[in-house]
């Protein structure tokens, strides 16, 4: 191909747009624009699908506590259903206003023997990987694309401690997921950080002990600290503190976890 045929191929190529055609891009990038924009005012509109949960067994008792007292602690094992009693609750006082935001802090930590560690490099992704479990429970409650427009306009926090120092949390309802698994140092910490129009609501089970890091269990600690044992039954020593402790009993999931839980209790 000759200098001059190159010259005109890459004039050619260089040409630029007309201006209709910079018009109906420009009008292209406005509509796409539009409709983000509907589809995110739309899901924020969504309302939260909650009116298939009906508590049962002792799921009242925490919902009670959680409309009447400022800390409410839930020991229970796996399978009674606490987190979708404690998120079904939280969602429906965020959906009513009398929260402004939800805050979920769980610890990263692994369990079993064995550490593999997670491979994704942003605080994000490492966010995500131990949230993913706690997103699947959301998600009983509301579409993904309702979640994420909520976790991007800040209703809705999914955040590990280490996020939370030096932080005041108002007109939010604080939860704290698999408290077990955190130090007493740690549960003082982020109770500590429940501001004015603030409530909290911890969960674990003082009988499970999975983490790869044999800490002291904070959960533990707290739960000996408000509760105290009257003949033979655990109770608040305190008016502004509820304790709901769940049975094996109250296992929910199939009838062998329930039998798996009793012979390891």
């Amino acid at each position: 191909m000759s200098n001059k045929a190159n010259r005109n191929q890459r004039r050619g190529g260089d040409k630029k747009p007309s201006k209709l055609e910079q018009r109906q891009q420009e009008s292209s990038r406005a509509g796409r624009g539009e409709r983000l924009i509907a589809d995110e005012q739309r899901l924020q509109r969504e309302s939260y699908n909650l009116k298939w949960f009906k508590p049962v067994l002792a799921q009242p008792l925490i919902v009670q506590s959680m409309e009447e007292r400022e800390l409410t602690i839930v020991d229970s094992p796996s399978g009674t259903g606490k987190t979708s009693t404690i998120l079904w609750k939280a969602l429906s006082e965020l959906e009513n206003g009398y929260y402004s935001h939800i805050v979920l802090i769980k610890t990263p930590t692994e369990v079993g023997t064995d550490q593999i560690g997670f491979l994704p490099n942003s605080a994000e992704d490492k966010i995500s990987v131990h949230m993913d479990a706690m997103k699947s429970i959301f998600l009983d409650f509301m579409s993904p694309g309702k979640l994420e427009t909520d976790i991007k306009n800040g209703k809705i926090v999914l955040t590990i401690p280490n996020f939370i120092l030096g932080k005041t949390l108002y007109n939010s309802l604080i939860i704290l997921e698999e408290c077990q698994t955190m130090n007493p140092e740690t549960v003082k910490l982020l109770t500590e950080r429940c501001g004015e129009g603030s409530r909290v609501v911890i969960a674990g089970d003082s009988k499970q002990r999975y983490s790869v890091k044999k800490r002291e269990d904070g959960f533990r600690d707290l739960i000996n600290r408000v509760t105290g044992d009257y003949q033979g039954h655990r109770e608040s020593k305190f008016d502004n503190v509820g304790y709901i402790r769940m049975e094996t009993n109250n296992n929910m999931r199939s009838s062998l976890s329930r039998f798996i839980t009793e012979v390891y209790e």
